[in-house]
């Protein structure tokens, strides 16, 4: 597994990267926490209303020793304009509600922050969307939602 030297969200220039393939498989491990799976997710990453994109994300607990102050992190799956395969794109961190998180939306101009809601999905899965409304980038939201694909 590669890992980079720990730093702090703020310092988002390089991204964080690790296997993809590796998280994908830890998200869909047996024992996984609630908020810890296979999801999609659809963003604004520049922010630039003309650069919107679907992709997918595994969320896993952070043991990669990057971002250290985040409980859970989110890996991109697939390889979008925005994004790569294998990189660190949303950072988690645990309250005291277990169905809420401070969060971190990794863009290519800086880290959208906020709060992350994990929630009933609309078709009534439970814990099946995490809400991302509250995450923004100068005053700007970048995402909405990301729904459950697999895992719950």
């Amino acid at each position: 597994m590669m890992t980079k030297p720990a730093r702090a969200c703020d310092d988002c220039d390089e991204p964080g990267r690790v296997d993809a393939g590796e998280a994908y498989d830890r998200s869909l491990r047996e024992g996984r926490d609630p908020v810890e799976g296979f999801w999609g997710i659809y963003v604004d990453w520049n922010p630039d209303p003309d650069s919107a994109n679907s992709y997918r994300m595994a969320v896993v607990a952070n043991t990669y020793g990057i971002y250290p102050e985040a409980d859970y992190v989110g890996v991109a799956t697939c390889s979008l304009p925005g994004c790569d395969r294998g990189e660190i794109k949303l950072l988690l961190k645990k309250t005291e509600n277990e169905n809420e998180f401070e969060g971190t939306l990794l863009t290519q101009k800086g880290g959208a922050k906020g709060k992350a809601f994990l929630v009933d999905a609309d078709d009534g899965r439970p814990l099946s969307a995490l809400d991302l409304r509250d995450l923004k980038y100068e005053g700007r939201q970048t995402a909405k939602w990301m729904l459950r694909i697999i895992g719950g």
